[in-house]
């Protein structure tokens, strides 16, 4: 049976490497091989769920590290041996006839190379068949002595003597190891990468301290780790924790930054290296064998699947109560259950849940949460669960954090002293500093990533939604302006008017991607040559033509051909365009094209009849188009790119009903949208937002899956692509050009920089303080701001820090939250925010959402109704 896990997991635990950081994987390969990698990536994404296959690899692994056996054969021989036998081309058997004599040197390094790993690898196994004749290895030591036995390989283990093999056996041994004997050398191979695999996991635990885990049978049901700690991390806080039937299932509770994402992902990654067999960062562990785990640390919401981050955090917990509905036994790893709802739902879904799971005593949970009030209701009602922390004590009014497990539930709160100590209301409220010119729009990494802005091949991108492009330089031409938003009016309103003087008249790009490509090609090869060296060159192929059948020669008729049509076309496109309306917004590029093509020496070649041409004539084409006229054909094909972006824009907002926004001076402080919807939602619900300097300020409300966030990622959008002069969802659209954008709306903890989810959201905001104390005119969108903390910070924070943002009335803020209580606060203290809330509303007792914009702060409350519709409660309990 195979050990049940997921994508959510894997990337929770950073098995495998994320952009920038290490992951569990590459710990652990230091293999020689890279047929041995991708073993080892195969093991890794395959864990065992069987005591005995495990115990079994760890004593296997466990000889290896005890005895310090290193890889006896040389890992920079492997490749050329593998590339050498995957080519099974019956061609290439160096016994026929007519192979160089290159081929056959090289052939003859690839002999010997595999003839000395096959002599090594017998020598090492002959050397080990004593030592191992306890050990499950042994098994494998067997076998592969059988294999090298085999009389088929006899030739290949004669001694030859310390001379070089000769000539006659090299195509003798090509011919048995390369064909005859394939399917044996592969198995060989497998052997020999188990082997290499072996070592490195040896070799690991050697060197970092590693232990190795004892599995015990999946009825137990207990966890005993003595000093874990997370293998990543160059200090780390070792701790240690013992589970049992009877205490089945962890409550863990502590302050931000005080370690409970780190632990969670240090006893995950230990439970996960444990059911490979591998060895792990503690000092003992015995733990029962489970069906399969699920973490739960860093979940995004999903717009594509209409998911809030409240309801993906639901459809996680039913997928897991599905599994222990089916009888699995799991290990289970929550980080802060139901963090993306309000505080009364999250208290009520969190006993509900964990009240369910203290039903499944062959399963292991550990659950982590800001709500601790829950864990006082809990220790009443459920006598298998157990309580711990991680404390926080204050040394000069400053938190330190001892990342050691304690008995109990913390009552630790810090959050507003964090925030403090970053200075954050003092950049947004003191002094600013002297402005500075914006030359770029300013939108980082975590405002792309939030919208999906970016990304030729990431799914449903606003670039990917735009790129309906017939040229490899357009994409290019497109990917630098969304990289490079324009930061003034004049510029903004020009390109907007060039896109609609192309979709008023409904231009269709004149010829199709390939012939474009094959004008590349052949323009790549100009290099403003003498008529003589281009004469010379062409004179050579046609000799080559004629004396072997090159075909050089024919290749540069047809791309001629193809590039002479392709400026044909252009020609009288250019022609027919400056005939239409309007065209005074796109003259100027007109008349570059115009100058060029009224070149004497480009006229008489595109007006020449159509027929075969001389040598004379291909020598006088080429000269003129890719060599006297070089620079002039960059300017075209730079001109061709700008069109295909033009037309293919022009295109996508007629097929989608966008419209184009009006850009206006910073200073005239509006955002007036009507009718604006997300892009990526076929049926996406619209809304209208008008913000002014005296209401500069959009405090956001209601319920889990009302759409908050798809609310704030349209409106960040079309902010965006309105800075880019493209075509937006909307009816109509007027906005004051700004610095740039910041969003906040999917921030994950950052283990690699010792950061807690809720001083993740610090930092952010901190950045955002930042660029409002330097002054800059900003767009910034902040969805469930402080979700990573308990209640009373997160109130005393988002009134804090929204309260000093409205302070500033050069920018436009959206902050959405759950603890509706800060909205009643700041009415009162500031006159410049705006009220709004996206309603719920009951049908039959079922949640139904509107999605649209309604005055006023939400007194919804429905997270429960939801996680009782989805029967998550029953299925846990099936």
């Amino acid at each position: 049976m195979s050990f049940i896990t997921d994508k959510q997991t894997i990337d929770d635990l950073n098995i495998f490497a994320k952009s920038g950081s290490d992951s569990i994987y590459h710990i652990f390969n230091k293999t020689y091989t890279q047929g041995a990698a991708a073993l080892l990536d195969e093991l890794f994404r395959n864990p065992l769920s069987d005591e005995k296959l495990i115990n079994e690899r760890v004593a296997i692994l466990r000889y290896f590290q005890e005895s310090k056996l290193a890889f006896p054969l040389q890992g920079n021989r492997f490749e050329e041996a593998e590339r050498y036998l995957a080519n099974t081309e019956p061609r290439s058997r160096l016994s026929n006839q007519g192979f160089s004599m290159a081929d056959f040197q090289a052939a003859a390094q690839s002999v010997t190379a595999l003839v000395e790993i096959l002599k090594g690898l017998k020598a090492f196994m002959q050397d080990l068949q004593p030592k191992v004749a306890g050990n499950p290895y042994g098994a494998a030591v067997e076998k592969v002595l059988d294999l090298l036995s085999s009389r088929a390989l006899e030739l290949v283990f004669t001694d030859h003597g310390k001379g070089k093999i000769s000539s006659g056996k090299i195509v003798e041994y090509d011919n048995i190891l390369r064909f005859q004997q394939h399917d044996l050398l592969e198995k060989i191979l497998q052997h020999i990468y188990h082997l290499d695999v072996y070592c490195s996991i040896a070799k690991v635990a050697e060197e970092r301290g590693y232990n190795f885990a004892t599995a015990l049978k999946r009825d137990a049901n207990r966890l005993d780790l003595q000093g874990l700690y997370h293998p990543l991390l160059h200090k780390p806080v070792a701790n240690s924790l013992t589970m049992t039937p009877d205490s089945n299932i962890v409550f863990l509770t502590g302050a931000n930054m005080g370690g409970k994402s780190t632990f969670m992902k240090s006893l995950s990654i230990a439970m996960y290296l444990a059911h490979l067999g591998f060895p792990i960062a503690a000092k003992n562990m015995e733990f029962s064998v489970c069906d399969g785990m699920y973490t739960t640390i860093n979940l995004p919401d999903n717009l594509a699947m209409g998911a809030s981050h409240f309801y993906a955090e639901v459809l996680r917990v039913k997928k897991v109560a599905v599994a222990l509905g089916e009888g699995k036994n799991l290990f289970v790893v929550f980080d802060e259950l139901f963090r993306g709802t309000n505080v009364k739902d999250a208290y009520e879904g969190t006993i509900a849940i964990m009240e369910a799971f203290a039903s499944k005593p062959h399963s292991l949970f550990v659950i982590s949460t800001h709500i601790m009030e829950a864990g006082k209701v809990l220790q009443q009602k459920c006598s298998n669960m157990i309580f711990r922390y991680l404390p926080t004590r204050m040394e000069n009014g400053k938190p330190v954090y001892t990342y050691t497990l304690k008995e109990g539930i913390t009552d630790d709160r810090h959050g507003m002293i964090i925030i403090n100590n970053e200075a954050i209301l003092e950049l947004i409220s003191h002094e600013k500093q002297t402005r500075k010119i914006q030359s770029n729009f300013n939108a980082d990494k975590q405002t792309a990533d939030d919208l999906n802005l970016q990304g030729k091949f990431k799914q449903q991108s606003i670039y990917s939604l735009f790129n309906h492009l017939q040229t490899r330089g357009g994409e290019k031409e497109l990917e630098g302006m969304f990289a490079r938003p324009l930061t003034t009016p004049e510029l903004i309103n020009k390109r907007s008017s060039v896109f609609a003087f192309f979709q008023q008249h409904q231009v269709i790009f004149p010829v199709i991607r390939s012939q474009v490509e094959s004008m590349e090609d052949y323009l790549s090869g100009g290099a403003g040559a003498a008529l003589p060296a281009v004469a010379w060159s062409i004179f050579a192929k046609k000799l080559k033509q004629v004396l072997f059948h090159d075909a050089e020669l024919l290749q540069l008729q047809a791309g001629q051909s193809v590039t002479i049509e392709v400026l044909q076309s252009f020609r009288d496109f250019f022609k027919e365009l400056s005939g239409k309306g309007n065209v005074s917004v796109y003259q100027k590029e007109l008349d570059h094209a115009a100058q060029i093509f009224k070149d004497r020496r480009l006229e008489d070649i595109l007006n020449a009849p159509d027929e075969q041409l001389s040598l004379k004539q291909l020598i006088r084409n080429d000269y003129v188009i890719r060599h006297a006229m070089m620079t002039q054909m960059e300017i075209l094909l730079k001109l061709i790119y700008e069109l295909d972006v033009f037309v293919g824009i022009a295109a996508v907002a007629a097929e989608q009903g966008f419209v184009y926004a009006e850009a206006l001076p910073a200073e005239q402080m509006l955002l007036d949208m009507e009718g604006f919807r997300h892009p990526g939602l076929k049926n996406g619900i619209s809304n209208s937002l008008h913000l002014t300097a005296d209401r500069n300020v959009l405090f956001l409300t209601g319920a889990n899956m009302a759409g908050k966030s798809t609310f704030m990622k349209s409106m960040g959008i079309a902010v965006y692509l309105a800075h880019m002069g493209f075509p937006v969802a909307a009816k109509r659209m007027r906005f004051s050009v700004k610095d740039g954008l910041f969003s906040s709306i999917n921030v994950s903890d950052n283990l690699d920089m010792g950061y807690s989810h809720f001083y993740a959201e610090v930092l952010r905001t901190k950045t955002v303080a930042q660029a409002v104390n330097e002054s800059l005119n900003l767009y910034v969108l902040f969805d469930e701001l402080f979700k990573g903390t308990n209640v009373k910070d997160a109130y005393d924070a988002t009134l804090a820090v929204t309260q000093a943002f409205a302070e500033n009335r050069n920018s436009f803020f959206v902050i959405s939250t759950h603890i509706i209580e800060v909205g009643e606060a700041l009415g009162k203290a500031c006159q410049n925010v705006q009220f709004s809330f996206l309603p719920t509303v009951m049908k039959d007792g079922v949640p139904t959402y509107p999605y649209t914009l309604a005055a006023g702060i939400t007194s919804d409350r429905q997270g429960m109704i939801i996680i009782e519709n989805e029967k998550i409660v029953d299925l846990i309990r099936n």
